[in-house]
């Protein structure tokens, strides 16, 4: 696999699909999807689309299969049921829409977008995003293909605890998250993904998509801090080691994280066994995909 510089050519993106540990015999079926998000999402941007279009375009593709804890690969709660939440941020705009505990939907990505987009609220939980998905379906805003699942945005159609971080050529840049939580949560349990500021946050000077176990990454408002020491002047390497370390001092860690700033530097940062990885940005041929990645 090639190694790249720091700074990567604008467009970029970068996409995870979860701190933990994948079993050897999914490895080949995960590494094939992480390489899927990326191109897709790239092609989004390639074709005039923004960010958003971008990362929601990556995670659905991940949220189709059953490899992940989200989408089709959802984790039933302790009774028995399944549900999801989702985020996708625009940090230029510090704007977000998020669903949480929403039912059975296959992609909960793009119902989240339907709250940025199309609502004056950033944030729908339960029976209330089960009605907006009706609302949004009725509106044509997605089509569904079949129950409970919704195609892929317009613009990527053509193209042929999950997350991702895109830029434009630009410097503008949008996050997004999507999950079921672990199997066997209590019922109306909201983890980190969801939340702006802790499992997902951008703005105009960087973005971050983290995972791994919730609680942890909410007690330290993973994602904002994350981007906030980008700020002070620290890269976004050191940045995500100046986090992961202050997980690990006040926690007992088990998480991970991509951060991109609005340059194209790209960094990650995890303590589990695993965290699959891809980056594409315009000069790379074929994008960076691993396992367990190392970056730069």
């Amino acid at each position: 696999m090639p190694r790249y510089g720091v700074i990567m050519k604008l467009p970029i993106i970068v996409v995870h699909g979860g701190a933990t540990v994948f079993e050897k015999k999914y490895h080949e079926g995960i590494l094939a999807a992480m390489k899927d998000a990326a191109v897709r999402g790239m092609c989004a941007l390639e074709n005039g689309g923004s960010p958003l279009d971008a990362v929601e375009t990556a995670i659905w593709v991940l949220e189709e299969t059953d490899l992940f804890t989200a989408g089709r690969g959802a984790s039933k709660n302790r009774d028995g049921e399944i549900e999801v939440d989702a985020v996708i941020m625009d940090g230029n705009r510090l704007e977000s829409g998020a669903v949480m505990a929403v039912h059975d939907i296959i992609h909960p990505i793009s119902l989240a977008r339907y709250v940025l987009e199309r609502t004056s609220n950033f944030q729908i939980v339960g029976s209330g995003a089960d009605k907006l998905y009706e609302q949004m379906l009725a509106e044509n805003y997605r089509e569904e293909t079949i129950s409970m699942r919704t195609e892929r945005p317009q613009i990527s159609r053509e193209c042929d605890t999950v997350g991702a971080v895109a830029v434009d050529e630009t410097g503008r840049i949008a996050s997004a998250s999507s999950t079921s939580g672990w199997p066997g949560k209590l019922p109306g349990r909201v983890g980190d993904s969801p939340i702006v500021g802790a499992g997902v946050y951008a703005n105009d000077i960087a973005g971050v998509s983290c995972t791994g176990k919730g609680e942890q990454i909410l007690r330290i408002t993973m994602g904002r801090m994350a981007v906030f020491h980008v700020e002070q002047g620290l890269s976004v390497k050191q940045a995500a080691n100046t986090v992961m370390a202050e997980l690990r001092q006040k926690t007992s860690g088990e998480a991970g994280l991509i951060l991109v700033d609005n340059q194209g530097n790209v960094a990650m940062k995890f303590d589990t066994p695993h965290m699959p990885v891809s980056i594409l940005s315009q000069e790379m041929d074929e994008p960076y995909f691993a396992i367990r990645p190392s970056w730069p």
